[in-house]
């Protein structure tokens, strides 16, 4: 189906449970009218009845008391019908057996039109009417209780499936705190070795470095570029772990504070590559963790400082426009570009497109990038042309006015 067809307003409330259903009805009751009229007005008549007021002696007490009450039920009968037929109506992909609350807001319904005949017949004999609206309550009953009955068994289904995901998420939890665990002991444990590589790697350059001929001098500097990938590669596998596990609440950021963080943490690079930061003068606040915006845009900001032709000078513009409820932070770049066929992998872990000779790096930064911005609500992309540079955008909420 063509997706104007099925946007239109008339398809979507022709897809309307109730709608087809109250039309269902209007149409089977005006058939009725049509085809037997004078089954409709035997309905209402009244001439061989006394109203039920003549049962209570007309007395006013009495026909108070029943017609309150009957009245104070039917209203809240419809009422609370009402309420399941809304709550159906929005939340119908989310609640279980929905059906059944619909099966039981006809049954409420016609209990409820039932006392208004109690009501009406107080005063009016309607007892034919009243004789089939009770015949028609009888039905949603029966047809209720049988759909009641044959539901039970999943009922209990779905408390057993509750209970096994209680279990499973109980496990999760533990697993969690294990990896907490591990991750801490990667960080203490499995790192400390390498700083005694790089440090032994050192003094051993220090002290012995005028006896060490020029192939040992290089596998000493290998072995030093080596031990710093691996912590560099550690530190952003335990940065993935711990963006994947935080739990954060989503505050008002200042984006231009978190900006200038992030340009702060990569001085040192900026001075080296002789870069260009070019940042718009009015920056609005987003919805965001600030810590966690911070380390998206410090890794958008490195990759784009570091990923550019040789003795190209790294010049980039940050900006933001306005994205309806949303703000869209843009990151131009003249680096090398993305190749077409590269769009679906560079955001997954460990994907590299170049050489750690060509280009620095772990792999990770950008897979840190889409993990932190999704936790965060948002969404990103980017528009590359190979050798004209790149253009990352994320798209986080307003913060509410």
């Amino acid at each position: 189906m063509h997706p104007s067809v099925s946007n239109h307003p008339i398809h979507r409330l022709l897809q309307n449970v109730f709608f087809r259903s109250g039309l269902l009805i209007a149409v089977a009751v005006l058939a009725v009218i049509l085809a037997v009229p004078e089954f409709v007005r035997g309905l209402f008549r009244a001439d061989q009845f006394m109203p039920h007021a003549t049962c209570y002696l007309r007395n006013p007490s009495i026909i108070l008391l029943h017609v309150s009450s009957d009245s104070i039920i039917g209203i809240s009968y419809v009422a609370i019908s009402t309420m399941l037929g809304y709550l159906v109506l929005r939340a119908s992909r989310n609640i279980p057996f929905h059906w059944m609350f619909l099966a039981f807001g006809l049954f409420i319904i016609t209990c409820g039109f039932t006392h208004f005949m109690e009501v009406w017949t107080v005063w009016q004999p309607v007892y034919w009417l009243a004789g089939y609206i009770k015949l028609i309550c009888a039905a949603a009953s029966a047809v209720t209780a049988m759909a009641l009955y044959r539901l039970v068994p999943k009922v209990f289904s779905l408390i057993e499936s509750v209970r096994i995901s209680e279990e499973r998420r109980s496990r999760l939890e533990t697993a969690n705190r294990e990896l907490e665990a591990f991750a801490y002991s990667v960080s203490h444990d499995l790192r400390a070795p390498l700083r005694t590589v790089q440090g032994m790697a050192d003094v051993l350059m220090e002290d012995y470095g005028e006896r060490l001929d020029q192939p040992a001098h290089d596998y000493l500097r290998r072995m030093v570029q080596s031990s710093q990938r691996m912590d560099q590669l550690i530190r952003d596998l335990l940065e993935y772990s711990r963006i994947s596990r935080t739990e954060f609440e989503l505050r008002p950021v200042n984006l231009a504070r978190v900006i200038e963080a992030a340009q702060l943490s990569l001085a040192d690079d900026k001075a080296r590559t002789k870069a260009e930061i070019i940042i718009q003068r009015e920056l609005p606040t987003v919805m965001a963790n600030e810590t966690m915006l911070t380390q998206v845009l410090e890794n958008l900001l490195s990759n784009a400082l570091k990923f550019v032709a040789p003795g190209v000078s790294p010049r980039i513009e940050v900006s933001a426009v306005d994205a309806g409820g949303r703000v869209q932070i843009l990151i131009k770049d003249n680096g090398i570009g993305i190749a077409p066929q590269f769009r679906e992998k560079i955001f997954h872990i460990f994907e590299r497109l170049h050489s750690s000779s060509e280009y620095p790096g772990t792999g990770i930064g950008l897979a840190i990038v889409d993990k932190a911005v999704h936790r965060m609500g948002g969404t990103l992309g980017f528009d590359s042309t190979p050798g004209h540079g790149s253009t990352f955008w994320i798209e986080l909420s307003k913060p509410p006015t």
